[in-house]
């Protein structure tokens, strides 16, 4: 048993041995082409490397030249930034000296306003009666209030009067000239012309017009027939007359009869008159003495034509158109006060001085 097993593979092993070859050389071919396939993905790899490594340098030299461009960018605004801020901030260092200088300058004014005030406290009471001329001269020609420009200067003379200084007496003297001239001027109630004005105006509506009026007939000749027979044809002509006044009677008048207004005409009349007196009281307060004049003569123009002169109510119209119409309502007021220009220069003299430190 020991022999034959030991014999077998010993003739075996020629047959294994014929086998060895023809599987080296199968290995051979599939190993040969295996290094082709692994030189050509060596290449690949390399070229895709080298590729991969091109276009990463590539970028990456560009993302350089674009990160040197953002930094000298920023460099430059950094360097404007600071030219800026230098520039600011030696404007704020000499707007700052500038509000030292003006607080400076507004504290040493504030001193010397307070100084001046402890020196010449009465020279503001003369500024006030400068002012209170002024305000009269305002009140006379703008308003022509003649009343209140007297008071006004009556005030500035009370000022003045009690600074208790005589070198104002000029003054004094040349404001109790203007006073006497206003007092000398003439007055007129304008609100009491109005008023009156107003009130005529409303009784218009209670004016009866004119009437027709009517010439007195000719007396009639005597128709008493004669019993002369010689006056046969007057007594014809009489008895004729007789008979006929029993159908129509003549009788002669002497003068002509004019026509009464139509109804739209009467208030075309009475409107127009109303009209008149309106325009008066404009010219009141416009001062319009030739305008006043004339609407009021045209009213009364037309009452006397127009209206019933006989009526009360016409008559006291007439009469107080009268009277109005003799009211002066137009004056020559100063054209300027002589206090005025005084006072100016005595105000500007005294502050010359007290900037000079005198």
């Amino acid at each position: 048993m020991t022999e034959q097993q030991e014999v077998q593979p010993s003739a075996a092993a020629p047959a294994a041995g014929n086998n060895k070859p023809e599987h080296k050389a199968v290995g051979n071919k599939k190993g040969g082409a295996g290094v082709v396939l692994g030189g050509v993905a060596i290449l690949l790899a390399l070229g895709l490397t080298g590729g991969l490594y091109l276009h990463g340098h590539q970028n990456a030299v560009a993302q350089q030249a674009e990160l040197g461009a953002l930094k000298l960018q920023l460099a430059e605004a950094m360097g404007k930034l600071d030219q800026n801020n230098s520039k600011d901030a030696e404007q704020f260092s000499a707007l700052s000296k500038s509000q030292q200088q003006l607080q400076e300058a507004l504290d040493a004014l504030q001193h010397k306003v307070l100084d001046l005030d402890d020196k010449r406290p009465n020279d503001w009471m003369l500024a006030e009666s400068e002012y209170l001329v002024r305000m009269a001269g305002r009140k006379l020609w703008l308003e022509h209030d003649i009343v209140s420009a007297i008071t006004l200067l009556g005030n500035a003379d009370e000022r003045i009067k009690a600074l208790n200084d005589p070198s104002l007496m000029p003054i004094r003297k040349a404001l109790a000239e203007d006073i006497a001239k206003l007092k000398g001027m003439p007055r007129v109630d304008r609100e009491g012309l109005t008023l009156k004005l107003a009130a005529l105006s409303d009784q218009i509506e209670l004016l009866p017009l004119s009437t027709v009026s009517m010439p007195q007939a000719k007396a009639e000749p005597d128709q008493a027939v004669s019993t002369n027979p010689d006056e046969w044809e007057s007594n014809l002509k009489k008895n004729w007359m007789k008979f006929t006044e029993n159908f129509i009677t003549i009788r002669r008048r002497d003068g002509a009869v004019e026509a009464l207004l139509s109804p739209q005409q009467e208030i075309f009349l009475r409107e127009n008159l109303k009209t008149k007196l309106l325009q008066a009281q404009l010219a009141v307060y416009r001062e319009q003495q030739a305008l006043y004049t004339d609407s009021l003569e045209k009213a009364q123009r037309w009452l006397t034509q127009y209206f019933d002169t006989d009526n009360s109510a016409t008559q006291y119209m007439q009469s107080e158109l009268d009277k109005l119409k003799g009211e002066q309502i137009q004056f020559d007021y100063p054209d300027q006060f002589k206090t005025q220009s005084m006072l100016e220069q005595v105000l500007t003299e005294r502050l010359q001085r007290i900037l000079a430190g005198n």
